[in-house]
This record gives C-alpha cells, sequence and structure tokens, in this order.
C-alpha cells in the first residue's frame, strides 16, 4: 500500500507531482481539482478511540516504569 497521502491516479498508482501543474502561476488547488486525482487517507473508527488511548496509556506507563527502574538501579549502583 502506499504511504497515507500519496496522491494517486485514478488507476491506483502514487503519482509524483501533478501532471500539467509544473507553472508556477497556476493555482496548485484548483489544478490538483481538475487533473483527476485523489488523496488516500486511512481512518480508525470512532468507536475505536478509548482503545488506542488506553493501549498508549499502557505503553507510556511501561516505559516510564521501566525508565525509574533503571535509574533507581544506577543511582544505587553510583552510590555503592
Amino acid at each position: 500500500m502506499s504511504d497515507p497521502g500519496a496522491v494517486l491516479d485514478p488507476a491506483g498508482q502514487e503519482v509524483r507531482g501533478v501532471p500539467g501543474c509544473a507553472d508556477r502561476r497556476t493555482d496548485p488547488f484548483e489544478c490538483f481539482a481538475t487533473s483527476n486525482l485523489h488523496i488516500a487517507v486511512d481512518y480508525q473508527p470512532a468507536d475505536r478511540y478509548w482503545a488506542f488511548q488506553w493501549i498508549e496509556t499502557g505503553i507510556f506507563l511501561a516505559l516510564s516504569g521501566l525508565l525509574a527502574d533503571f535509574c533507581t538501579w544506577w543511582l544505587r549502583r553510583r552510590t555503592a
């Protein structure tokens, strides 16, 4: 799959630059709108919001616990 936000042609192939829009005097938004191209964007359903929040909270709590354990071990080793 292409990158999120990639510009795709009607066949689904990624396009680098919009053909015929290289002229700096042309409005890029108008040129894109008339070029038959689209942008692929992936969205997550709204009902997954709290699941993602709890997963992220768990990851950060685990990482902060590991960092606290490492700091405790390192300080005890330095003062002994």
